[in-house]
């Protein structure tokens, strides 16, 4: 399996693991975000970059409004 396609299924884990289990906000848990950062080798800022349009898709699939 090629990298793309192996972060295309990574990417949707990480988007099915976020509408199964939600995603809360709080100090403690962006203080764990940047734990988690550190722990894969990667910038907090970087993970942020990554996670805003992540969270932000899951939310409006939230509000959407069904027609």
């Amino acid at each position: 399996m090629d990298p793309k396609r192996q972060g295309e299924i990574a990417l949707k884990l990480v988007k099915y693991a976020l509408r199964e289990r939600g995603i809360r906000l709080s100090p403690e848990n962006m203080r764990e975000f940047g734990n988690m950062a550190k722990a894969i080798g990667v910038s907090a800022d970087e993970l942020k970059q990554f996670a805003q349009p992540i969270a932000q898709e899951i939310l409006d699939e939230c509000f959407a409004v069904k027609k």
